[in-house]
């Protein structure tokens, strides 16, 4: 029987020792299909493809997937395009940026108004390095290849208009030909990167190699982390695309020049190999807001030529940053913090090593999400530093199982589609999945139009729900598993999943339209969880 209606939190309360609910997503390199995992380890999800990713996947809010495309090149990370995956497999963005002049690589990110954010290396020749203050010394080939971003919006199935730009070649200052307009004495310009460093030969023009990005909605930054200067790069993402090739403009007043750096203080000269802190870093981020920690970076850094060994670690560090998002510098040092606020490695350092790909992510109950990714190897940390749970990627097969990193999501309910007509009706199918240990639970689907703050808490269960009690909840409360309302109660199978069918009948009452209808289910007996909510749009 139906426990009475007050619907749980997205997320479950939990304690820190034990692990996040929800569903890990991955690629594996290897493959070409991207899987949700659940706290068991078994695939409750499959979005099918045909080409290996080129490197990230993400889950969007809506339930589809966005995942990166290796059309062509042949440096790690290499890719091409993108595309938006509904449910059901079906293609319903797919955008290229792959020709001469450029390639998209690595990672992408999606920021708050659905725009996406894309890494890209763009080719120009050794001519134009060399004009740029490039030592010949360090050329090999005719091509050089930093990187630059772009943010695309969709214009279409297939096409996409790039909205604002940054080059990482309009930032830059040089010591070694004092005929350039760039020549200046690297350590007074932190704000610019030194296009001689690291002094080497880099293949096939790959200087920069960023690996990561990520976005501040809080301050409207960007930052990338580059894999070959080992630091990561904090930019202004309020600029123009003529402010973020200048030095001025934005809210930082900085144009696109670098409002932080870390990692590696050698790299604008003021410090040596000795004030190092990043070898080969992977997935620079935030942590999110309403996590713990939140505003601090976290990243997977790998150990790459670490002079204390071959080992990787999950660092966090705590940015000299003001509320504003102005960070501070004193003349002639470098930027902080010189220590970490957090790191976790193996007991054993040697035994937690990944020279190359991987990525960690801080959950909301404080525990850390980690991907060991060259052994395909996934687990959780305590902030004690204990391991509360533990995965083995084996797909596509246990020899082929890399993963560039994970992400785990609270996301339990995908309908089949976003909207319905207020004049003609409509279906939906609705798709719930708990994960395989909430196998034969009880289980009630219920809407409101009231939206989904500050939610509906269930007396006696800790629980809240996102949704608002409604009149259009107590009818759907009232007629579960009527006609307009199949599958709406009932139990889990043995994945822990179950599907439901809302069918208006013919036309819904005028004054629906322009409304947002949201769906969210829990398990019963006992009240102990519940799903994320989801919106239908009603439209005229």
């Amino acid at each position: 029987m139906f426990t009475p209606f007050l619907l749980v939190s997205p997320l479950l309360a939990q304690g820190a020792g034990q692990p996040q609910d929800g569903f890990v997503l991955l690629a594996p390199q290897s493959g070409t299909d991207a899987h949700l995992l659940d706290n068991q380890g078994q695939v409750v999800h499959t979005w099918p493809g045909t080409i290996v990713p080129g490197n990230a996947v993400y889950l969007l809010p809506g339930g589809n997937l966005l995942r990166t495309l290796h059309r062509s090149g042949s440096l790690g990370g290499s890719g091409g395009g993108l595309q938006e995956v509904a449910y059901d497999g079906t293609v319903v963005f797919d955008f290229t940026y792959d020709n001469a002049d450029h390639l998209s690589h690595h990672d992408v990110e999606v920021l708050p108004n659905g725009n996406v954010l894309v890494i890209a290396w763009e080719y120009i020749t050794r001519g134009d390095a060399i004009a740029a203050g490039r030592n010949p010394a360090y050329l090999s080939g005719s091509v050089f290849a930093p990187d630059h971003l772009i943010e695309v919006v969709r214009t279409g199935p297939s096409a996409g208009q790039i909205v604002w730009e940054w080059h990482l070649m309009d930032h830059l200052v040089q010591d070694f030909d004092p005929s350039k307009s760039n020549y200046g004495v690297v350590a007074d310009h932190p704000e610019l990167m030194d296009i001689n460093y690291p002094p080497r030969r880099v293949n096939q023009g790959d200087w920069n190699h960023v690996n990561s990005v990520d976005y501040h909605p809080g301050f409207d930054q960007i930052v990338i982390s580059s894999h070959n200067i080992n630091e990561f790069w904090v930019i202004d993402h309020s600029t123009t695309t003529v402010e973020a090739a200048s030095h001025s403009g934005g809210q930082s007043g900085m144009g696109g020049d670098f409002l932080y750096r870390w990692g590696n203080p050698e790299a604008y000269g003021r410090g040596t190999p000795t004030n190092r802190m990043l070898w080969g870093q992977h997935d620079v981020q935030w942590i999110d807001d309403g996590r713990p920690g939140a505003g601090n970076f976290l990243l997977f850094n790998n150990g790459l030529n670490r002079p204390a060994g071959a080992w990787s670690s999950i660092d966090e560090l705590v940015p000299p940053v003001d509320s504003a998002g102005n960070y501070s510098i004193q003349p002639g040092t470098a930027f902080g913090p010189t220590q970490l606020a957090w790191t976790w490695s193996a007991t054993n350092p040697p035994d937690f090593y990944s020279q190359n790909i991987s990525g960690c992510e801080r959950m909301d109950n404080g525990n850390t999400l980690v991907c060991s990714g060259n052994q395909g190897w996934l687990f959780e940390v305590t902030p004690a530093g204990d391991m509360v749970w533990e995965h083995q990627n084996t797909l596509p097969s246990p020899n082929t199982n890399r993963v560039f990193k994970v992400r785990r999501y609270n996301h339990f309910l995908w309908p089949e589609v976003a909207s319905i007509s207020t004049s003609v009706g409509g279906t939906v199918e609705f798709h719930l999945k708990a994960g395989t240990h909430q196998a034969g639970r009880n289980y009630v689907l219920a809407a409101c139009v009231s939206g989904t703050s500050p939610g509906t808490t269930i007396p006696g269960t800790g629980i809240t729900v996102p949704l608002n009690r409604d009149y259009v909840t107590d009818f759907v409360l009232a007629n579960l598993n009527s006609s307009m309302l199949g599958g709406f109660a009932g139990t889990l199978d043995a994945q822990g999943a179950a599907d439901a069918l809302l069918n208006t009948m013919g036309a819904l009452p005028p004054a629906m339209a322009g409304r947002t209808v949201h769906f969210a289910f829990v398990l019963t007996n006992p009240v102990d969880f519940a799903s994320n909510a989801m919106g239908i749009e009603v439209l005229p």
